[in-house]
C-alpha cells in the first residue's frame, strides 16, 4: 500500500488538500461508502469549483445508480440536499392542496395540441382538496380555465394559492372526459400525514381478510418518535388479530426505512420468520455483508405476528425500494402473490450523512439488498404474478389504450 506511482494531482485528504471543505466531505464520504466507489473519477478529473449539488452528481455512476426513462431523462437514487429540505414523499406536508396524483399526456384528436390530465389517487384529511369535495378517481384537466399544457402547470398542482380546478371523469366507453365542472380550491396549507391510508378487515366466504394501504415506510413524524410503527403494532394485535388472509396495498409506496420493513415482515410473515437467523442482508462495496432479522424485538410489547402462510401484494410501476424488499424478503418464507404492474426495480439501499456544519445531507446508495436465499434479482422491477394496470393500460407502442376503472381504496 505504501508504493504508488507519482501523482501530481491534488491528493484528497492529504497535507496539500486545497479542496473546499464541503466538497472534500462529499468526495471522501463517497469514496468510502458509495456502492460503486470504484467508478468515481480520479481527483484530477473532478471540478472543485462547482456547487455541492453539481459536484455530488459528477461522482455518481449513471449505469447503475437510478433509472433512465423512455425520453432519456435519468433520475439518480443517490441525492444531496440542504439539511432543512423535507423530501419524505410526493406530497409536501408543509404546503399542499392535499392530494397525490399521477399525470398522463393526452393528444387532442385531429390536432397537434397536447395537454396533461392529473388523476387524483388519494387525499389527505383536513386539506383544501378534501374540503373542496375532490375524491380519488377525479381528473384535473384545467386550472383557472386553462388546460394543463406545461410541466409548470403540473408542478402547480403540488400546492400554491387559491385556484379553480376543472374536474372531469373518464368515460371508458368513449375514451374521453365527461361531466366536467369547475371546483374552487383554497390555498395550499400544511397537512397531517399518516402512511397508513386505509386499514380494514373484509369478510368474504367465511374468511377474515386484512387490508392495509401503506404509503411509506417511515417510523414516525420525525426521527424522534415511532408513532406510525406503533400504529402498525397496534393494528396487528387489534384489528388484524384474527385474519385468515391479507392484502398489502403498496401501489403508491416508493420506499423508506429498513426498520419499518423488518417490522412489517415480523407482523405479516409466518411464525418462523421471528426465529430465523436472518431475514436478509446488505452487501457493501467491499463485499462485506450485514445480516438483519425480523425478530420478536421488532414487535415490541404491543405487536403480534399474524402467522400468515400467504400474502397478496398490490403494486404499481411506482412501487419501489422498501416495497419491493418486503416481497423479496418474505418470498423464501411464504407464498407471496403479487398483482399489478412491474415495479420500479430498486434493490439497493442508501445511508444518510450530514456535513459537520449541518448544512448538507447526503443520501448515497451504499449497499445492495439480498433475501435469506441470496436473491436480489429484481433490478429491472418485480414482475407480478397477475399483470393488471393500476390506472392505465397501454398498447404495444406505449400509448394509452384505456383507463382502468378507479375504485375506492
Amino acid at each position: 500500500n505504501a508504493c504508488s506511482d507519482e501523482n501530481n494531482d491534488p491528493s484528497p485528504g492529504g497535507d496539500d488538500d486545497d479542496r473546499p471543505e464541503t466538497l472534500a466531505w462529499i468526495e471522501d464520504t463517497m469514496r468510502k461508502h458509495y456502492l460503486w466507489n470504484e467508478k468515481i473519477k480520479k481527483a484530477g478529473e473532478l471540478d472543485y469549483s462547482t456547487d455541492p449539488e453539481t459536484f455530488f452528481t459528477s461522482l455518481l455512476y449513471k449505469n447503475e445508480d437510478g433509472k433512465t426513462s423512455a425520453n432519456g431523462n435519468h433520475t439518480y437514487y443517490s441525492y444531496i440536499e440542504k439539511a432543512t429540505v423535507d423530501t419524505r414523499g410526493f406530497i409536501n406536508e408543509d404546503y399542499t392542496y392535499g392530494f397525490e396524483f399521477t399525470t398522463v399526456l393526452f393528444n387532442v384528436q385531429g390536432s397537434t395540441t397536447k395537454f396533461y390530465g392529473a388523476l387524483i389517487l388519494y387525499l389527505l384529511p383536513g386539506t383544501a382538496a378534501e374540503e373542496a369535495g375532490l375524491k380519488r378517481g377525479d381528473w384535473i384537466i384545467g386550472i383557472d380555465n386553462n388546460s394543463l399544457t406545461t410541466q409548470e402547470d403540473v408542478m402547480s398542482l403540488f400546492g400554491v394559492t387559491e385556484k379553480t380546478f376543472t374536474i372531469a371523469q373518464w368515460d371508458s366507453k368513449t375514451n374521453g372526459f365527461i361531466n366536467s365542472r369547475h371546483v374552487p380550491i383554497g390555498n395550499a396549507t400544511s397537512a397531517d400525514y399518516n402512511p397508513i391510508l386505509v386499514s380494514d378487515v373484509i369478510t368474504r366466504s367465511g374468511k377474515q381478510i386484512g387490508y392495509l394501504v401503506y404509503d411509506r415506510f417511515t417510523k414516525g413524524e420525525d426521527n424522534n418518535n415511532t408513532v406510525f410503527d406503533d400504529q402498525l403494532r397496534t393494528l396487528s394485535s387489534g384489528l388484524f388479530s384474527g385474519v385468515n388472509e391479507f392484502i398489502l396495498d403498496l401501489r403508491y409506496n416508493n420506499g423508506g426505512l429498513l426498520s419499518s420493513v423488518q417490522l412489517l415482515c415480523a407482523i405479516l410473515g409466518p411464525g418462523n420468520v421471528l426465529t430465523a437467523k436472518r431475514l436478509g442482508y446488505l452487501q457493501y462495496n467491499d463485499g462485506s455483508t450485514e445480516n438483519f432479522t425480523a425478530g420478536k424485538s421488532h414487535l415490541g410489547s404491543t405487536g403480534k405476528n399474524l402467522n400468515l402462510q400467504r400474502l397478496f401484494v398490490l403494486v404499481s410501476s411506482t412501487s419501489a425500494s422498501a416495497s419491493e424488499a418486503v416481497i423479496n424478503l418474505l418470498d423464501p418464507f411464504m407464498e407471496v402473490v403479487v398483482s399489478g404492474e412491474q415495479t420500479e426495480g430498486k434493490n439497493v439501499a442508501s445511508e444518510d450523512f450530514t456535513s459537520d456544519d449541518k448544512v448538507w445531507e447526503m443520501h448515497p446508495i451504499t449497499s445492495k439488498i439480498f433475501n435469506s436465499a441470496d436473491k436480489s434479482d429484481y433490478s429491472n422491477g418485480w414482475i407480478p404474478d397477475v399483470n393488471m394496470g393500476d390506472t392505465f393500460d397501454y398498447d404495444s407502442n406505449g400509448n394509452i389504450s384505456s383507463v382502468v376503472d378507479i375504485y375506492d381504496l
